[in-house]
């Protein structure tokens, strides 16, 4: 019988020693539910950025529980090399063969958690609207840690969803191999151990939750409807929906007339957004239709904000004028 992965000479995954002491998490744990129930802004980020590292850290761990027992990359590609040579291997060989984690695809999952998720939705750890969330949770961890792109309201609701899935996760995953003895005094805290801390004392009923998605979304559509009308005044709409002549071609008049072109958007957005109050079966039953609004929505709200600041500059400026300033 081959070497089994962990032990062989070309095993690339990192050391099983103490990788699996999951003491330091149950702090960072601890951490998530102060900044979580702090009740602020600044507070509600750094929660979202820890969960999304917890996260991370159970991914990993269950990826490499999946990997663990594989036959050697180096006895895989003898038995390759003798199948492609007319050689017969049974049916569980060949499947091994071909279900086979080679060191390439290994290097990509350490390096991006859409290939981990992936992998684990391919080995039916995860099911495919599961994957989509935590991806999309991903990015958003990203817009709020990178580049402050995330809306404030939306980020204390990322927050609970976040809480829960990751408990999820904690209850879901099998570790490679149980810790037994330590030479550290601290006692010794396994992952299941740690489930149901994340979300102890949080309400998750699933009606609440979702009305709260829906608020945030029918908020963000009329924002959306209020910045179209006022494009639409701007390039001097007429009521049949013709414009009374050709805009400037220039960026102000391009914005404009994207936000205007997006009219034909917001009933079909705004049905969306009040059917989030029905999504009660499960969360990420509620998430994928929440992500699904959301992807459209962002990519006309740059614009939207532009126009509110060019507003208000206007507003300034004639209130400036007024004051003879």
């Amino acid at each position: 019988m081959p070497l089994m992965q962990p032990f062989a000479s070309d095993w690339d995954r990192p050391a099983s020693q103490n990788s699996e002491q999951w003491n330091w998490l149950a702090v960072e744990i601890a951490e998530i539910r102060r900044c979580a129930e702090a009740g602020d802004q600044a507070h509600d980020r750094l929660a979202l950025i820890l969960l999304d590292h917890l996260v991370e850290v159970i991914i990993g761990r269950e990826v490499n529980a999946q990997l663990a027992f594989q036959i050697p990359d180096s006895t895989i590609e003898e038995m390759q090399r003798f199948r492609d040579s007319g050689g017969q291997l049974d049916g569980q060989l060949s499947q091994l063969i071909d279900q086979h984690v080679g060191p390439d695809r290994r290097a990509k999952m350490d390096n991006h958690l859409d290939q981990k998720t992936k992998f684990l939705r391919q080995r039916g750890v995860l099911t495919d609207h599961e994957r989509d969330v935590l991806d999309r949770l991903h990015e958003y961890r990203n817009a709020a840690y990178h580049r402050d792109t995330l809306e404030p309201d939306l980020i204390a609701d990322l927050v609970l969803a976040y809480r829960v899935l990751a408990d999820e996760l904690l209850a879901r995953h099998k570790p490679i191999a149980w810790v037994m003895a330590s030479s550290d005094p601290a006692p010794i805290v396994t992952p299941h151990q740690l489930q149901g801390r994340l979300t102890e004392g949080v309400d998750i009923d699933l009606t609440s939750m979702a009305r709260r998605f829906h608020d945030h979304a029918t908020k963000r559509v009329q924002a959306v409807s209020t910045a179209v009308a006022i494009a639409q005044q701007l390039l001097g709409s007429k009521s049949s929906g013709e414009t009374a002549a050709a805009p400037p071609d220039d960026d102000m008049a391009r914005m404009l007339t994207g936000l205007s072109d997006t009219a034909k958007h917001l009933a079909p957005w705004t049905r969306q957004a009040e059917g989030l109050k029905s999504k009660t079966s499960s969360l990420t039953g509620l998430m994928v239709p929440f992500l699904n609004l959301d992807r459209a929505l962002s990519r006309i709200e740059p614009s939207v904000k532009r126009l509110d600041m060019i507003q208000d500059w206007w507003e300034q400026r004639r209130i400036d004028d007024l004051r003879g300033k």
